[in-house]
Protein backbone atom coordinates (compact mmCIF):
# COMPACT_ATOMS: atom_id res chain seq x y z
CA UNK A 1 0.00 0.00 0.00
CA UNK A 2 1.43 3.37 -0.97
CA UNK A 3 1.67 6.39 1.32
CA UNK A 4 -0.95 8.16 -0.76
CA UNK A 5 -3.38 5.30 -0.10
CA UNK A 6 -2.69 5.31 3.65
CA UNK A 7 -3.57 8.99 4.09
CA UNK A 8 -6.97 10.28 2.89
CA UNK A 9 -6.96 13.27 0.54
CA UNK A 10 -6.87 16.62 2.30
CA UNK A 11 -9.93 17.82 0.41
CA UNK A 12 -12.94 16.63 -1.49
CA UNK A 13 -16.26 18.12 -2.48
CA UNK A 14 -18.99 17.83 0.12
CA UNK A 15 -22.17 15.98 -0.69
CA UNK A 16 -23.81 19.32 -1.35
CA UNK A 17 -21.15 19.99 -3.97
CA UNK A 18 -20.99 23.65 -2.90
CA UNK A 19 -18.45 23.72 -0.10
CA UNK A 20 -15.10 22.12 0.59
CA UNK A 21 -14.61 19.10 2.81
CA UNK A 22 -11.17 19.54 4.34
CA UNK A 23 -8.98 17.11 6.20
CA UNK A 24 -6.32 19.43 7.60
CA UNK A 25 -3.01 17.79 8.43
CA UNK A 26 -0.53 20.65 8.02
CA UNK A 27 -1.49 24.31 8.09
CA UNK A 28 0.30 27.57 7.31
CA UNK A 29 -0.62 30.50 9.57
CA UNK A 30 0.04 34.00 8.23
CA UNK A 31 -0.12 37.45 9.86
CA UNK A 32 0.76 40.96 8.71
CA UNK A 33 1.31 44.43 10.16
CA UNK A 34 -1.19 47.21 9.43
CA UNK A 35 1.64 49.72 9.26
CA UNK A 36 3.32 48.02 6.31
CA UNK A 37 2.32 49.31 2.89
CA UNK A 38 3.96 47.21 0.21
CA UNK A 39 5.51 48.60 -2.95
CA UNK A 40 2.30 47.88 -4.89
CA UNK A 41 0.66 50.57 -2.73
CA UNK A 42 -1.72 48.30 -0.82
CA UNK A 43 -1.83 47.39 2.86
CA UNK A 44 -2.92 43.81 2.39
CA UNK A 45 -1.50 40.40 1.51
CA UNK A 46 -1.75 40.85 -2.26
CA UNK A 47 1.92 41.56 -2.97
CA UNK A 48 3.54 38.80 -0.85
CA UNK A 49 0.72 36.31 -1.55
CA UNK A 50 2.50 34.38 -4.36
CA UNK A 51 5.73 34.09 -2.35
CA UNK A 52 3.94 33.05 0.82
CA UNK A 53 1.95 30.36 -0.95
CA UNK A 54 5.02 29.08 -2.78
CA UNK A 55 6.91 28.79 0.51
CA UNK A 56 4.08 27.00 2.30
CA UNK A 57 3.43 24.75 -0.66
CA UNK A 58 7.08 23.72 -0.54
CA UNK A 59 6.57 22.92 3.15
CA UNK A 60 3.70 20.62 2.09
CA UNK A 61 0.95 22.56 3.87
CA UNK A 62 -2.52 21.60 2.70
CA UNK A 63 -4.32 24.67 4.10
CA UNK A 64 -3.25 28.31 4.57
CA UNK A 65 -5.01 30.54 7.11
CA UNK A 66 -4.50 34.31 6.84
CA UNK A 67 -5.37 36.91 9.47
CA UNK A 68 -8.50 38.91 8.65
CA UNK A 69 -8.56 42.13 6.60
CA UNK A 70 -6.62 39.98 4.14
CA UNK A 71 -7.22 41.21 0.59
CA UNK A 72 -8.56 44.45 -0.88
CA UNK A 73 -10.74 43.43 -3.86
CA UNK A 74 -10.23 45.64 -6.87
CA UNK A 75 -10.64 45.71 -10.61
CA UNK A 76 -7.99 43.76 -12.44
CA UNK A 77 -6.80 41.82 -9.41
CA UNK A 78 -7.63 38.16 -8.84
CA UNK A 79 -5.85 36.37 -5.96
CA UNK A 80 -6.28 33.07 -7.79
CA UNK A 81 -3.45 34.07 -10.09
CA UNK A 82 -1.15 33.35 -7.14
CA UNK A 83 -2.49 29.79 -6.93
CA UNK A 84 -0.93 28.67 -10.22
CA UNK A 85 1.55 25.85 -9.79
CA UNK A 86 0.54 24.90 -6.26
CA UNK A 87 0.83 21.18 -5.65
CA UNK A 88 0.12 20.60 -1.97
CA UNK A 89 -2.08 23.50 -0.87
CA UNK A 90 -5.73 22.64 -1.34
CA UNK A 91 -7.46 25.50 0.50
CA UNK A 92 -6.67 29.18 1.15
CA UNK A 93 -8.75 31.23 3.61
CA UNK A 94 -8.97 35.02 3.16
CA UNK A 95 -11.22 37.93 4.11
CA UNK A 96 -11.91 40.74 1.68
CA UNK A 97 -12.01 44.30 3.07
CA UNK A 98 -11.96 47.97 2.21
CA UNK A 99 -9.01 49.97 3.54
CA UNK A 100 -9.17 53.45 5.03
CA UNK A 101 -9.19 55.23 8.36
CA UNK A 102 -11.69 52.59 9.43
CA UNK A 103 -11.27 49.25 7.70
CA UNK A 104 -14.51 47.61 6.58
CA UNK A 105 -14.74 43.83 6.46
CA UNK A 106 -16.35 42.14 3.49
CA UNK A 107 -16.98 38.53 2.61
CA UNK A 108 -14.90 35.67 3.97
CA UNK A 109 -13.72 33.40 1.18
CA UNK A 110 -12.42 29.85 1.25
CA UNK A 111 -10.71 29.14 -2.05
CA UNK A 112 -10.53 25.39 -2.52
CA UNK A 113 -9.29 23.12 -5.23
CA UNK A 114 -11.98 21.09 -6.96
CA UNK A 115 -10.65 18.80 -9.69
CA UNK A 116 -8.46 21.10 -11.78
CA UNK A 117 -10.11 24.41 -10.86
CA UNK A 118 -10.29 26.63 -7.78
CA UNK A 119 -13.77 27.24 -6.41
CA UNK A 120 -15.03 29.67 -3.77
CA UNK A 121 -17.10 29.19 -0.64
CA UNK A 122 -18.12 32.36 1.18
CA UNK A 123 -19.83 33.64 4.31
CA UNK A 124 -19.71 36.70 6.58
CA UNK A 125 -18.87 37.40 10.21
CA UNK A 126 -22.14 37.45 12.13
CA UNK A 127 -21.13 39.24 15.35
CA UNK A 128 -18.14 40.33 17.43
CA UNK A 129 -19.67 40.39 20.90
CA UNK A 130 -22.80 38.98 22.48
CA UNK A 131 -23.21 41.99 24.78
CA UNK A 132 -26.69 43.39 24.15
CA UNK A 133 -27.42 40.76 21.50
CA UNK A 134 -30.82 39.01 21.74
CA UNK A 135 -30.45 35.39 22.81
CA UNK A 136 -32.52 34.28 19.81
CA UNK A 137 -29.86 35.68 17.46
CA UNK A 138 -27.19 33.65 19.24
CA UNK A 139 -29.26 30.48 19.09
CA UNK A 140 -29.92 31.14 15.39
CA UNK A 141 -26.18 31.43 14.84
CA UNK A 142 -25.54 28.11 16.57
CA UNK A 143 -28.37 26.26 14.84
CA UNK A 144 -28.27 27.78 11.36
CA UNK A 145 -24.83 29.27 10.76
CA UNK A 146 -22.49 26.79 12.46
CA UNK A 147 -23.50 23.94 10.11
CA UNK A 148 -22.36 26.14 7.19
CA UNK A 149 -18.99 26.64 8.89
CA UNK A 150 -18.26 22.93 9.30
CA UNK A 151 -16.06 21.94 6.37
CA UNK A 152 -14.73 18.48 7.03
CA UNK A 153 -12.51 18.11 10.08
CA UNK A 154 -12.57 21.85 10.76
CA UNK A 155 -14.96 24.63 11.68
CA UNK A 156 -14.45 28.37 11.10
CA UNK A 157 -15.27 30.98 13.74
CA UNK A 158 -14.51 34.51 12.61
CA UNK A 159 -12.92 36.88 15.12
CA UNK A 160 -15.23 37.54 18.08
CA UNK A 161 -17.61 34.73 17.21
CA UNK A 162 -15.70 32.75 19.85
CA UNK A 163 -17.69 34.88 22.29
CA UNK A 164 -20.46 32.37 21.62
CA UNK A 165 -19.16 30.66 24.75
CA UNK A 166 -19.49 32.79 27.88
CA UNK A 167 -17.28 33.63 30.84
CA UNK A 168 -18.99 33.63 34.22
CA UNK A 169 -17.79 36.09 36.83
CA UNK A 170 -19.46 33.94 39.47
CA UNK A 171 -17.38 30.77 39.12
CA UNK A 172 -14.70 32.24 36.81
CA UNK A 173 -15.28 29.49 34.25
CA UNK A 174 -16.38 29.31 30.63
CA UNK A 175 -19.84 27.90 29.91
CA UNK A 176 -21.44 26.65 26.71
CA UNK A 177 -24.59 28.66 27.39
CA UNK A 178 -25.87 28.57 23.80
CA UNK A 179 -24.61 25.11 22.87
CA UNK A 180 -21.92 26.36 20.49
CA UNK A 181 -19.27 23.83 21.46
CA UNK A 182 -21.84 21.05 21.76
CA UNK A 183 -23.06 21.74 18.22
CA UNK A 184 -19.61 21.21 16.67
CA UNK A 185 -19.34 17.48 15.82
CA UNK A 186 -16.69 15.33 17.46
CA UNK A 187 -15.25 14.67 14.00
CA UNK A 188 -14.16 18.32 13.90
CA UNK A 189 -10.72 18.43 15.50
CA UNK A 190 -9.69 21.90 14.28
CA UNK A 191 -11.35 25.28 14.91
CA UNK A 192 -9.95 27.98 12.66
CA UNK A 193 -10.32 31.41 14.26
CA UNK A 194 -8.87 34.20 12.08
CA UNK A 195 -9.05 37.59 13.82
CA UNK A 196 -8.73 41.25 12.85
CA UNK A 197 -6.77 42.59 15.85
CA UNK A 198 -5.23 41.16 18.99
CA UNK A 199 -7.88 40.68 21.68
CA UNK A 200 -6.53 41.85 25.01
CA UNK A 201 -9.27 40.76 27.44
CA UNK A 202 -8.08 37.84 29.58
CA UNK A 203 -11.19 35.73 29.01
CA UNK A 204 -10.52 35.39 25.27
CA UNK A 205 -7.67 32.97 25.91
CA UNK A 206 -9.88 31.08 28.35
CA UNK A 207 -12.55 30.75 25.66
CA UNK A 208 -10.07 29.41 23.11
CA UNK A 209 -8.74 27.00 25.70
CA UNK A 210 -12.28 25.84 26.48
CA UNK A 211 -13.14 25.34 22.81
CA UNK A 212 -9.97 23.26 22.38
CA UNK A 213 -10.95 20.70 25.00
CA UNK A 214 -11.78 17.13 23.98
CA UNK A 215 -8.70 16.75 21.79
CA UNK A 216 -9.42 19.69 19.47
CA UNK A 217 -7.15 22.41 18.06
CA UNK A 218 -8.10 26.09 18.16
CA UNK A 219 -5.94 28.22 15.87
CA UNK A 220 -6.30 32.01 16.17
CA UNK A 221 -4.29 34.52 14.12
CA UNK A 222 -4.50 38.31 13.93
CA UNK A 223 -2.82 41.39 12.46
CA UNK A 224 -0.22 43.50 14.20
CA UNK A 225 -0.14 47.29 14.21
CA UNK A 226 -3.40 48.07 16.01
CA UNK A 227 -3.12 51.11 18.26
CA UNK A 228 -5.07 51.81 21.42
CA UNK A 229 -6.78 55.08 22.35
CA UNK A 230 -3.52 56.40 23.82
CA UNK A 231 -1.70 55.71 20.54
CA UNK A 232 0.35 52.78 21.84
CA UNK A 233 0.51 49.47 19.99
CA UNK A 234 -1.61 46.59 21.27
CA UNK A 235 0.57 43.91 19.70
CA UNK A 236 2.07 42.35 22.79
CA UNK A 237 5.15 40.18 22.62
CA UNK A 238 5.76 37.16 20.44
CA UNK A 239 3.67 35.70 17.68
CA UNK A 240 0.45 37.17 16.30
CA UNK A 241 -1.38 33.92 17.00
CA UNK A 242 -2.33 31.48 19.73
CA UNK A 243 -2.62 27.73 19.41
CA UNK A 244 -4.52 25.56 21.86
CA UNK A 245 -4.88 21.81 21.86
CA UNK A 246 -6.88 19.82 24.37
CA UNK A 247 -6.92 22.72 26.82
CA UNK A 248 -3.21 23.51 26.63
CA UNK A 249 -1.38 26.28 24.77
CA UNK A 250 1.09 25.09 22.15
CA UNK A 251 3.99 26.96 20.56
CA UNK A 252 5.49 26.93 17.07
CA UNK A 253 8.38 28.83 15.53
CA UNK A 254 7.87 32.29 14.05
CA UNK A 255 9.24 32.76 10.55
CA UNK A 256 9.59 36.35 9.39
CA UNK A 257 9.48 36.41 5.62
CA UNK A 258 8.42 39.02 3.05
CA UNK A 259 7.59 41.54 5.81
CA UNK A 260 5.08 39.24 7.53
CA UNK A 261 4.93 36.50 10.18
CA UNK A 262 4.44 32.88 9.16
CA UNK A 263 3.89 29.81 11.33
CA UNK A 264 3.62 26.17 10.31
CA UNK A 265 1.68 23.63 12.36
CA UNK A 266 1.86 19.94 11.51
CA UNK A 267 -1.26 18.56 13.14
CA UNK A 268 -0.47 15.04 12.01
CA UNK A 269 2.71 15.02 14.13
CA UNK A 270 1.86 17.44 16.97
Amino acid sequence: MTKKEIHPPSWQLSKEGSKPFLNIRKIGIVSRDYGVKFSNGYRDFSQPLPQVLKLLDKERCDVVLFSLFSIIPRKGYDPRRAFNGLENIKAILLEEFQDGINREAGRYVIYFRASSAWEEYEFYQMFGTVTGMPQKKMYDFVNNEIPKRIIGNCCVLLCGETNGVKYSKIDKKIHDTFGLRKTIPKSVNVVLNPIHDRMTRFEMKLKRKYLSENNRWVISVWNKGKKGKNGSLRDGDGAAWTLYHNGKERMIDIHKEFGIQIGILDISEA
